[in-house]
């Protein structure tokens, strides 16, 4: 597949890719501080809030020229609670409206462990503005807290939490489609690939036609080479955070903790089946989980130029 100039393939980490338990989760992002010396411990803080903005641009199958060159801030693992409060939430808010981009978009982690963690991040999140509108999909720690409800919060702060479904974009006469997964169900997408029944995948791609341009929001990228079976045009995920913690860099190799859960750790992502279309790009994220730090992995705001 063709990829514009500044697209790279990262294969950052290898490992199984099986998802980790929550008490797992927290307990290896514990593991990261007994390595550290200090100097290593205050780089990190001072990187947890240093966010960058990454801009990518891809070349989606099937872009209609009517959506060629249309932008989208992707910002996933926001984490309300005890690192993210509502004043660091409303900064970031504030740099995703600076973007002007004409869709965002937040695949999962609103919160933290609390369903209430979930008002600080409406409040803020509700000053979001994009022409196309700001859209998301569920994340792990959203089925912690309350999924139910959580999304009743997200949903109130004017933002559509795309639930295994779809939505249709239309600007003369064609179309662009935008998918959400919920993250408890994104497993199924192997039984639907395979021919066998998958209620909420199927659900997620009805109405859909065959090569109709397609971006899906799925927080976690476990699943990504039964997805780029669907062909859909473009995977925006979430859920490593980058590492969080990184050890080390060895070129384009991150030695984290998340390589545990997940060879798909931070960057774009090409399939291995050379016939698939697809590519995968997975955000390092915003906030952070069991520690209040990042260590050589700064958090990441990225803006996306789409391109026929």
């Amino acid at each position: 597949m063709d990829l514009e100039p500044n697209d790279q393939i990262v294969t950052e980490g290898e490992g199984k890719t099986h998802g980790l338990s929550r008490r797992a989760f927290i307990h290896t992002s514990v593991l990261g501080i007994s390595g550290f010396a200090l100097t290593g411990f205050t780089r990190g803080i001072l990187q947890r809030n240093d966010i960058q903005i990454t801009r990518r641009t891809f070349t989606v199958p099937n872009l209609p020229k009517a959506f060629d060159g249309k932008t989208i801030t992707f910002l996933s693992d926001i984490h309300s609670g005890p690192f993210m409060d509502l004043k660091e939430l409303k900064r970031i808010a504030g740099i995703v409206n600076s973007l002007r981009s004409d869709f965002i978009v937040i695949p999962g982690d609103f919160v933290t462990s609390e369903v209430e963690e979930v008002n600080p991040f409406a409040e803020a999140m509700s000053e979001l503005r994009a022409p196309y509108g700001v859209y998301a999909c569920t994340g792990n720690h959203d089925y912690y807290a309350g999924v139910d409800r959580v999304c009743r919060g997200v949903e109130q702060a004017g933002i559509k939490v795309l639930r295994n479904e779809n939505t249709r974009f239309t600007l003369d006469g064609q179309s662009l489609y935008m998918i959400g997964v919920d993250d408890d169900d994104s497993k199924t997408v192997t039984q639907y690939v395979e021919g066998k029944p998958a209620p909420h995948i199927e659900a997620a791609w009805q109405g859909i036609p065959e090569n109709a341009a397609s971006i899906l929001l799925c927080h976690k990228p476990y699943k990504f080479e039964d997805f780029a079976r669907t062909n859909v045009g473009l995977v925006l995920s979430g859920h490593t955070h980058g590492g969080q913690i990184v050890l080390a860099r060895f070129g384009r190799t991150a030695i984290a903790f998340s390589t545990l859960a997940s060879e798909y750790v931070s960057g774009l992502y090409l399939p291995q089946d050379s016939n698939s279309k697809t590519q995968m790009y997975v955000s390092r994220g915003i906030g952070v989980v069991g520690v209040p730090f990042r260590l050589n992995c700064p958090p990441e705001i990225t803006q996306v130029t789409l391109r026929a």
